[in-house]
């Protein structure tokens, strides 16, 4: 009966917060982050903003936005939330439809013949304490990013402009009744829907921002291949070609092609507690070897089978330990028909990252091409069933847009340390997951086996009867042949009685 009180008491209570606070209004925005006319990449912010002159509380959002086919297209993967990993979720794709004719629609969008619809929601982690403030002043916040690679016209003609347009009643309706939707955090597990005031679309009043020419057609700028190869100081700025900071990253100034590739290597595993522990380590497979700053990474794992226990660091001098991130480790979630992982109907993930202490420092880590250098430790608590059962195994797999990105758009990001003011993120050739082809790595029966034998040096001298004989040790006839027991087995000749 209290369990009942109590319960009507936390919905009156959430009740009353939601009647207490008014309903509050925001406005939305694209704001272009980044531009890269060689590869055609135009990049831009998410923002949102009180709209009624009073602070509150950004929780949930979902954002739904229709563009025009023809001058733009979604680069999988690429939106990324910019909000606090501690507070909230990694943003979750739910729709990404490209190039459909919707001319037969009853809405009035000039680009309905080419009609590309894109959605995805950045969730409130906390429903106790809440998220960031939308401050009263208006000032925009930055709440996502999102990039989309754009044809070589868009590039060229002045008069081809990107055009995003937020999903709305009265503009957008015509095709679909699902909106941009931003919520405001009442009180403890209380949230409502703010009210959208302003919805500032992206096109050609955007001037530079939606038409790009502007910005790529002229040579004022010293960031293309032409322009950085050319003995001329196009932009004025007294740095010809690849002396030119602008120019860092465009060839032919862009430095050797380095990358690598990720494994997961088992250390230990002790089949009785079922603690399974794995070393991260990274191998460098491009042209040269290459000196290691800030790295993210995240793990998907098969929550049924193993759950996550712990990470550290295994970099000394120059980094910070371990963090995990974003909430994380979320484990049991069931995405089946999501993607093409095996095992999620127990899906569980991991975000962890192990940064510099310092950028202009650097570090003293090389991740070598030829041997691979282990830069964490990630254990996993492994269920009876996965240290006994020899069809069960702990499978993996480290994110990546191809199979992960169904999931979430998060990816692995390692740094290259350039300067003390540059890094570039290096490129990966090979992910290396776990799964039943991995032998004794995700499959521990027969590990577990070996461990059950009072056999070998390791197990002849820890004390414990592994056998469950009743001998310890050298007690045990399977520990004789052992450098241990056979030295402390010294032979006698018999004594003879008299009698």
């Amino acid at each position: 009966m209290m369990k009942t009180y109590t319960s009507l008491l936390v919905a009156m209570l959430s009740l009353l917060a939601t009647q207490m606070f008014a309903i509050q209004e925001f406005d939305v925005r694209f704001k272009l982050d980044g531009l890269d006319c060689e590869n055609r990449e135009a990049c831009y912010l998410v923002q949102v903003r009180s709209a009624d002159g009073q602070t509150w509380n950004l929780a949930g959002q979902n954002y739904r936005i229709y563009y025009d086919a023809s001058t733009a297209s979604y680069i999988n993967g690429s939106v990324m939330s910019l909000l606090p990993d501690a507070q909230y979720s990694s943003p979750l794709l739910t729709s990404d439809q490209q190039n459909v004719d919707a001319s037969s629609f009853p809405g009035d969008l000039p680009f309905a013949e080419t009609l590309s619809f894109l959605n995805y929601s950045i969730d409130l982690m906390n429903l106790s304490n809440g998220g960031i403030n939308l401050p009263s002043s208006g000032d925009w916040v930055t709440t996502s990013s999102l990039c989309f690679e754009v044809p070589q016209s868009a590039i060229d003609n002045p008069s081809e402009c990107i055009n995003l347009v937020w999903a709305r009643m009265g503009k957008t309706d015509g095709y679909a009744t699902a909106f941009v939707e931003i919520s405001q955090w009442l009180a403890t597990n209380s949230t409502a829907e703010a009210v959208g005031s302003v919805f500032d679309d992206m096109d050609q009043n955007d001037s530079g921002e939606a038409c790009l020419t502007s910005i790529c057609g002229g040579e004022e700028n010293e960031n293309t291949t032409i322009t950085c190869s050319d003995g001329v100081d196009n932009d004025n700025d007294g740095l010809v070609d690849c002396l030119d900071t602008d120019c860092a990253m465009v060839a032919p100034c862009v430095p050797e092609n380095n990358s690598y590739q990720i494994n997961l290597a088992l250390s230990s595993v002790d089949c009785t507690t079922g603690m399974a522990c794995y070393n991260v380590q990274l191998t460098g497979t491009g042209e040269a070897s290459f000196e290691l700053a800030d790295q993210n990474y995240r793990l998907y794992y098969n929550s049924g089978v193993g759950t996550f226990a712990s990470v550290v660091s295994r970099l000394e001098s120059g980094f910070q330990p371990a963090a995990t991130m974003g909430g994380t480790p979320i484990e049991n979630q069931n995405a089946t028909g999501v993607g093409s992982l095996g095992f999620e109907a127990d899906l569980g993930y991991v975000d962890f990252s192990i940064n510099l202490v310092s950028q202009n420092a650097g570090s003293d880590v090389i991740i070598s091409t030829s041997a691979p250098t282990t830069t964490a430790e990630i254990c996993f608590t492994i269920t009876d069933e996965g240290i006994t059962d020899g069809e069960v195994c702990f499978e993996t797999a480290w994110a990546r847009t191809a199979l992960t990105g169904n999931y979430n758009a998060q990816e692995l990001e390692i740094e290259e340390w350039m300067t003390p003011t540059d890094v570039r993120e290096l490129d990966i050739t090979a992910f290396n997951d776990l799964s039943a082809a991995s032998g004794n790595a995700a499959c521990f029966t027969s590990s577990c086996e070996q461990q059950s034998n009072e056999i070998g040096e390791e197990f002849c001298q820890d004390g414990l009867d592994n056998d469950e004989d009743g001998l310890v040790d050298c007690q045990d006839p399977g520990c004789s042949q052992t450098i241990r027991c056979s030295e402390s087995c010294v032979a006698q000749a018999p004594t003879l009685s008299r009698n």
